[in-house]
This record gives C-alpha cells, sequence and structure tokens, in this order.
C-alpha cells in the first residue's frame, strides 16, 4: 500500500468501520470526515488512533481546508446515502444531485487541486447501479436503474467518467453486491432475520422468492484494499464488480439461519407478495481477472460469523 495518509469518508457506517480497523490494523495514519450528526460507535474501539474530521460533504470549503491540511496519498469514499424510498418519483430524481454527485464533486476537486494530488481514489458503487440491465450484470452493460438510490449512484458514477481525462488520478468504482456481516444496523434483512431468530420474536419476510448476491464485509474490504493497491499503476478500469456471482433467495437466507440459530423450521413466516420476484446478481469475471480478487468467505460461514457476532454483542450487553 502506498505510504502516506489514507483518507476515508462514511468512516463511521458498516463497510467504513471495517475499513478503518484493517487500515489501522496495518499500521496507517487514518484520516475520516463524518458528517457533524454521525454516531461514532462503531468507531469507539479504536477513535484514538483515528483522526476525525467533523464535516458535511456540502460544504465545500471545509471540505477543501480539510483536504489541503491532510494532502493524502490514497481516499476510499464510501459516504452514500443508502436508505433512500424505493419508489421512483421527481422530488427523489431531484434530490439524488445533492445526496451523491454533488458530495463527490466536493470532495474530488480539491483533490485533483493539490500540488501532490492522491494516488488513487476509491468510490463505493452499488449493484443498485445496474437494475434492469440483464443478468448477470457485466461492468459493460447498459445500467437501467430501477431505484433513486441506484439512479443517483449511477450518475454520479458516469459524471466521474466524464471527468476522468481531467483527473490526475485514477478513481475507481466498486460496484459492491449486498454486504452484510457483524454491526451491521438491524434495519437490514439479514440482521433483521438474525436479530428475530435470536430473540425468538419471529418477523415476515416480505419478499422470500427475491434472489441477491451477497457478499460478507471482510470480502468488501478485501477488494477496495486491493483495487487501491493495483490502481495507483492505472491498470485497473474505472469501474468493477464486487460480487460474489451467486443470488440466493431470501427463502433459502431464512431457512439457514433458522438452522444456524436452532429455530425450527420457518420460524420465520414468509409472505406472498403480488409482482414477481427480482434478482439482483453480478458477474465477479473482470474483479477475478484483473484484480486476482473472488469471494473467500462462503454464504454458510459468513453467515456464521455475522451470528456469532450478534451473538457477542448481546452477550456484552446482558
Amino acid at each position: 500500500m502506498a505510504e502516506g495518509v489514507t483518507l476515508l469518508t462514511g468512516a463511521g457506517g458498516f463497510i467504513g468501520a471495517h475499513l478503518v480497523r484493517r487500515l489501522l490494523d496495518e499500521g496507517g495514519d487514518v484520516h475520516a470526515i463524518v458528517r457533524p450528526s454521525t454516531e461514532l460507535g462503531r468507531l469507539s474501539p479504536f477513535a484514538e488512533r483515528l483522526t476525525i474530521h467533523r464535516i458535511d460533504l456540502s460544504d465545500r470549503l471545509e471540505i477543501r481546508r480539510c483536504i489541503r491540511g491532510i494532502a493524502p496519498r490514497r481516499v476510499f469514499h464510501l459516504a452514500a446515502e443508502t436508505r433512500l424510498p424505493p419508489q421512483p418519483d421527481f422530488a427523489a430524481a431531484r434530490a439524488s444531485h445533492a445526496i451523491y454527485l454533488q458530495p463527490a464533486l466536493n470532495l474530488l476537486q480539491p483533490l485533483a487541486e493539490l500540488p501532490r494530488p492522491p494516488e488513487v481514489v476509491v468510490r463505493a458503487g452499488t449493484i443498485a447501479e445496474y437494475g434492469r440491465a440483464a443478468l448477470p450484470y457485466r461492468e459493460d452493460a447498459r445500467a437501467v436503474p430501477s431505484t433513486p438510490y441506484g439512479a443517483g449512484m449511477l450518475a454520479t458514477t458516469e459524471a466521474i467518467a466524464m471527468l476522468a481525462p481531467r483527473l490526475p488520478f485514477p478513481v475507481v468504482t466498486a460496484r459492491l453486491a449486498l454486504c452484510y456481516g457483524p454491526g451491521q444496523a438491524p434495519s437490514f434483512l439479514i440482521p433483521a432475520l438474525i436479530d428475530a431468530c435470536l430473540s425468538r420474536q419471529p418477523m415476515t419476510i416480505r419478499r422470500p422468492a427475491d434472489r441477491r448476491d451477497l457478499i460478507h464485509v471482510d470480502d468488501a474490504v478485501d477488494a477496495l484494499l486491493q483495487i487501491a493497491r493495483q490502481a495507483s499503476g492505472r491498470d485497473v478500469p474505472d469501474c468493477v464488480n464486487i460480487c460474489s456471482g451467486d443470488a440466493p433467495t431470501m427463502e433459502e437466507v431464512a431457512c439457514r439461519i433458522e438452522a444456524m440459530t436452532g429455530c425450527p423450521e420457518n420460524f420465520l413466516p414468509r409472505a406472498e407478495p403480488e409482482d414477481a420476484p427480482v434478482e439482483l446478481c453480478s458477474s465477479p469475471d473482470l474483479a477475478a481477472g484483473v484484480l486476482g480478487w473472488r469471494r473467500r468467505i462462503e454464504l454458510d460461514e459468513g453467515l456464521a460469523r455475522t451470528i456469532a457476532g450478534e451473538q457477542l454483542m448481546c452477550t456484552k450487553a446482558g
């Protein structure tokens, strides 16, 4: 990895906190930009080893001042709002500019203006950018997002691609599949299912036939670090899928969680939605070929690690 300062945005989030831990374990000088309202519970175990800057990415002057003072050698841009309403409308389309595109531009411009710009910027994209594209999703396919989140993130990806010839560093977007693992917010499906089974308080699985490409957060962090290592040599494409290539149904995931937590079969009620199932599944071929990266943690192992992590947290809380 490059020597010098590493800067992260979104460090207080699920993936960001796992990445911060890895960077600190490697002995790096790590700075984090977090929103003033961000809860720092995920960062508390290693907050003393981390330099935290409470700045909103919409504040261009503060971002510029911060970046000039840090002069980072590599940057991970993970900050993004993931919990937007799923239904498309004009208000959400207008809001996406302020939520996704403007913060990215506010970050990249002062980085590009540094006397010594960073070697690489690695950005967390999303499988949701593809939407209704043909399966499995490939990086050279035409993306057709179907949600405000996917559309906003894709617009940012495309804007960065437009600016790429003018930037003095590569920007690589890692289109992440759905990540899971210890410490994820209970509003996401897998931690919600685990919590329901551990507490023996069943919740309804509303779309059991939907298929999702899932990767453990440790695999996602491995991929982000590998991109940073290689992209400084500019031999990585500007967009690469980070995924498993598999898409189990949520019914299958629920069955595994029930068995691993000692719950009876069908402990979690399944609903029967009226509309057709939705599948999200990307191809990992480019990441394997260019980065030498593939998922290491299979779903059963990843779920077992996540359940163990949740049990440990429950024990500490008790």
